[in-house]
């Protein structure tokens, strides 16, 4: 049995060093992607970035370059995705006031598009993402995405914190602070209303003065 074993172990050694190469390769040839644009980079430079043999990439990835780059498009948006939308985030946005829960989750989001800037900066490069991904591959990756902000918006009513709104359109206007973070980062064009401290609290006081319950002043409370 003992050979077994040891065969067994190789084979998974190999599948290890095999996933450990293709991180490598994905990891490169976004960062020459991001750099050189897609027709700019070369099979080669993505082996030599690596210090693999001409040809041992088709091993790793059958269907070349293309295969790479829908591989490091779908690896990142799922990533991104899942780390936006992690379940026990959102318990905690729940269970934290409005303003704090808003100033968390543009936090989380901020970290998230700092760790993905490379992936974002390359996707920017490219207009051509219809060429590597069919439409339904598309809406695939999109489908896993939580409405958090709604969600949170209709939770917070439930709970007689925030009154009925049009929660869809308190998104799309969350939306755009948001995208406005993303072409700041991206083109390095300095700060944004999300990372400067006194403008994101300012911006938080709005949208709660905007969409939170008035509360009764004190004096009429006391009258009833």
């Amino acid at each position: 049995g003992g050979v077994k074993m040891s065969s067994q172990g190789t084979k998974n050694q190999r599948q290890e060093q095999a996933a450990a190469t293709r991180k490598k390769l994905l990891a490169s040839a976004q960062h020459l992607f991001a750099q050189n644009g897609y027709n700019g980079t070369t099979v080669r430079m993505i082996n030599r970035s690596v210090d693999l043999a001409d040809g041992l990439l088709y091993h790793y990835f059958p269907g070349g370059k293309k295969e790479i780059f829908k591989e490091v498009i779908t690896g990142n948006m799922q990533e991104m995705f899942r780390e936006l939308q992690k379940p026990e985030k959102q318990d905690v946005y729940e269970k934290l006031p409005l303003d704090a829960a808003l100033d968390a989750a543009y936090i989380n989001f901020m970290t998230v598009i700092d760790e993905h800037l490379e992936f974002i900066r390359m996707m920017m490069r490219e207009n051509k993402v219809r060429e590597f991904m069919t439409e339904d591959e598309i809406r695939a990756i999109w489908k896993n995405r939580i409405p958090w902000l709604p969600t949170l918006l209709r939770r917070k009513m439930e709970a007689g914190e925030v009154k009925e709104i049009d929660f869809e359109m308190a998104a799309l206007s969350v939306n755009s602070i948001l995208m406005h973070y993303v072409m700041k980062r991206v083109t390095d064009t300095g700060r944004s209303t999300l990372d400067d401290q006194a403008w994101r609290k300012r911006m938080i006081d709005y949208q709660v003065s905007v969409w939170s319950v008035e509360k009764q002043p004190e004096n009429e409370k006391e009258q009833e």
